[in-house]
């Protein structure tokens, strides 16, 4: 198509005109039968409604949602797409950390960057020397009596992904975002961190109170 061609609008088509197209192309319906499906065809039955327009209403139905239905499942293939195009780069940057205390960082960018995540903690049980020691102060020490120990508790209990509201409590616990001029932190992906059991846990948190909402799914977390 030239630029002449673009600009020219598109001509409007009078009733008359379209009758004499389908007369002279009584064959068009046969080929477009998508076009027959769209039409009302009225037709002599007095108040009474026939079995073939009840028919014909009822596949427009279901046409109609088939339709809804194959959209809602292209869009949600597109979303997972993308999902497992972003764990893809997140796992390049897991395996290419050479230290834990090189890890944090990257993975903190990599998740603010590509997931919508405004900050991340990495916290494992054990001795606080011990783990700050293994990742420079990266990782956080989680004790059952410290204020993160509390703050993880039905993640360590339930062992599974939790998402839902992050309280003022948790994110000062986690974030220290009274002291370390933070935004509020609204919600939280909570996971657990371990092989064989709960050792560890890392949190997603974000400003946005629906970001991590209790019926999401935890499937790619």
């Amino acid at each position: 198509m030239n630029e002449a061609e673009k600009q020219s609008p598109t001509p409007e088509l009078d009733e008359a005109e379209v009758a004499a197209y389908l007369q002279a192309h009584p064959d068009l319906i046969s080929r477009y039968p998508a076009v027959l499906e769209a039409m009302n065809v009225p037709h002599e039955s007095g108040s009474a409604v026939s079995l073939i327009e009840r028919q014909v209403n009822g596949l427009r139905t279901t046409n109609r949602q088939l339709q809804a239905r194959f959209n809602e499942l292209v869009e949600t293939a597109r979303d997972n797409e993308q999902r497992v195009v972003q764990l893809n780069r997140l796992a390049k940057v897991l395996v290419s950390a050479p230290t834990a205390a090189e890890l944090v960082p990257e993975l903190a960018y990599c998740l603010q960057q590509h997931l919508d995540v405004d900050h991340i903690y990495v916290g494992l049980s054990g001795n606080s020397g011990e783990v700050e020691a293994l990742a420079d102060g990266e990782i956080h020490a989680i004790a059952e009596d410290n204020d993160a120990g509390k703050a993880l508790t039905n993640v360590y209990r339930r062992g599974k992904p939790i998402c839902g509201p992050l309280s003022e409590e948790q994110s000062e616990a986690l974030f220290a975002t009274r002291t370390n001029d933070v935004p509020a932190l609204s919600s939280a992906a909570m996971i657990p961190l371990g092989a064989q059991g709960v050792h560890g846990a890392l949190v997603l948190a974000s400003r946005k109170s629906t970001r991590f909402v209790p019926d999401m799914g935890t499937l790619f977390l």
